[in-house]
């Protein structure tokens, strides 16, 4: 407003000095001629010829009418546009569109037809353009760039208040953006089976300036599957693509037993199904192979994968584990055939005394640790040494996973007790309680054990108290183990004297 009123009284003061300033000059020309020497040039000018020159011929001379400097219509910068004084009778616009799109103003009012259109450039990086000196109306507002849809409009220039038009938003862009993550070094990228303009960012990378519209994206790299997919860019979006690439696998069909397990090296990929098919992915390269089953030899077998034969089909034929021979040992033996031989054990004339936790199994074989038998009978005589009782392993695999067996203490009710060791880990399954007076000191016991299948029966003869028959001390079941070695350890500080020894494969 002030601006305003300074203005108005600018125009006041400077009408008064022009009307000053008209009078002066009438006066002067008044006094000119009346001066003699210009009576005189007017007299001859009188008494020429009927000549006539060419101003006379093409009229009067126009009025000079070139717009003042200060009132044309100018591009200014976002500060002088703040700062600008606001003339009434003029408009001004801030426009905000595109950097380097081309503006053109149409005046379309009647009042304006004799006005020229405007076009400018926006310069400024941030896409704004200020322009004053504006006649007031309306006008078409044509903004154009390369990369957008040209935008037309109309709007209103009003006198003395400024006008903000915001296009950015409602321009529409003819190209989009991808910008893809996680993409691993040496990866090929094709668009529209093209190699695509990347700028790269650590793992992500991105193809600016794509067009609208539908595209296919395919991203490849040697030992990968190749990632491919489908897209639809949209105006100015920026489409985020993922471009973790899964390892190229080749497919390894199986056959086998069912309940057979799988290995790729030291690593379990599954278990054989009822129908004894199966089907494992693995990645290019060299692989071993290995198949094993309760009660069967491993088998074994090196692959060497590659893609260009990505279907592999083998057929795994498991041999029985074969038992080992019949087999007995003597006191006369000491520590011979049994495995470790630096068990733990004491070897008397009497017998082998059994003591600590260790495992020691029978070994009659050169080629194996300890013998191995699948279904078989076992005999064997002992005495307990200091009445904490008497344990026998059967099945074993290793020094970790068996069964193991034991009669507890003879002095107080004793029981016969069935465990499974899995991973060096003895868990408890069953009990039976032996009716049997066992408790007499010195006595000697023999043990008659068979196993078949799941199936395991224990039998026991007193030597102090013989009878026509055995004594079935228990039947226990489990089919966690179905073949491996035999042998003996101390249990709860358990010590016992073997005297005897014999084990039969069953057929």
């Amino acid at each position: 407003m002030m601006s305003l009123m300074i203005d108005t009284c600018f125009e006041n003061s400077l009408a008064g000095f022009i009307k000053r300033i008209t009078i002066l000059c009438v006066l002067s020309l008044l006094i000119v001629i009346s001066l003699p020497g210009f009576a005189q040039k007017r007299t001859d000018r009188s008494n020429t010829t009927n000549k006539t020159t060419k101003s006379e011929t093409t009229g009067p001379k126009r009025t000079d009418r070139t717009v003042p400097e200060s009132e044309r219509v100018k591009v200014i910068t976002k500060t002088e546009f703040v700062r600008v004084a606001v003339n009434p009778n003029k408009g001004y616009l801030s426009l905000v569109a595109i950097p380097q799109a081309t503006i053109t103003l149409a005046p379309v009012a009647a009042s304006q037809k004799k006005a020229t259109p405007i076009k400018e450039i926006i310069k400024d990086p941030d896409g704004s353009l200020n322009l004053i000196n504006l006649l007031p109306g309306k006008y078409t507002l044509t903004i154009e760039h390369e990369d957008y849809r040209p935008f037309v409009e109309t709007i209103q220039v009003d006198p003395a208040n400024p006008t903000t038009f915001v296009a950015l938003n409602k321009m529409v862009s003819l190209y989009g953006e991808i910008r893809i993550g996680g993409i691993l070094s040496g990866s090929k990228v094709l668009l529209d089976e093209k190699p695509a303009n990347l700028t790269m960012e650590n793992q992500a990378a991105t193809i600016a300036k794509v067009s609208v519209g539908k595209h296919r994206l395919r991203i490849a790299k040697d030992g990968y599957v190749e990632l491919s997919r489908e897209l639809d860019v949209q105006p100015g979006k920026e489409l985020f693509v993922s471009a973790q690439l899964e390892l190229a696998m080749v497919t390894v069909s199986l056959i086998s037993q069912p309940g057979a397990r799988v290995y790729a090296g030291s690593v379990e990929k599954g278990i054989f199904p009822s129908d004894g098919k199966m089907t494992i992915s693995l990645p290019p390269g060299r692989h071993s192979i290995r198949v094993l089953k309760e009660g069967y030899q491993e088998w074994t077998k090196e692959m060497l994968l590659s893609m260009s034969n990505n279907s592999v089909a083998e057929r795994v034929e498991l041999a029985p584990m074969p038992s080992s021979a019949e087999g007995d040992w003597q006191p006369s033996l000491a520590g011979r055939k049994w495995f470790p031989q630096a068990s733990g054990w004491k070897f008397e004339n009497s017998g082998a005394l059994i003591r600590g936790d260790k495992l020691v199994l029978f070994d009659t074989e050169s080629s194996r640790d300890f013998n191995t038998y699948r279904d078989f009978k076992l005999e064997f005589d002992f005495v307990f040494t200091n009445g904490k009782g008497v344990a026998w392993v059967v099945r074993a695999k290793d020094a970790n996973n068996y069964y193991l067996f034991e009669i507890t203490s003879p002095q107080s009710n004793p029981s016969f007790n069935f465990y499974v060791c899995r991973d060096g880990k003895l868990e408890w399954k069953d009990s039976q309680r032996i009716v049997e007076k066992m408790d007499k000191k010195g006595d000697s016991f023999h043990i008659t054990f068979e196993a078949k299948g799941s199936r395991f029966d224990t039998r026991l003869t007193i030597a102090s108290a013989p009878s026509a028959k055995p004594h079935m001390i228990g039947i226990f079941q489990d089919d966690t183990f179905s073949y491996g070695g035999v042998g003996f350890r101390g249990k709860d500080a358990s010590e016992s004297l073997l005297q005897t020894f014999f084990v039969i494969p069953l057929r």
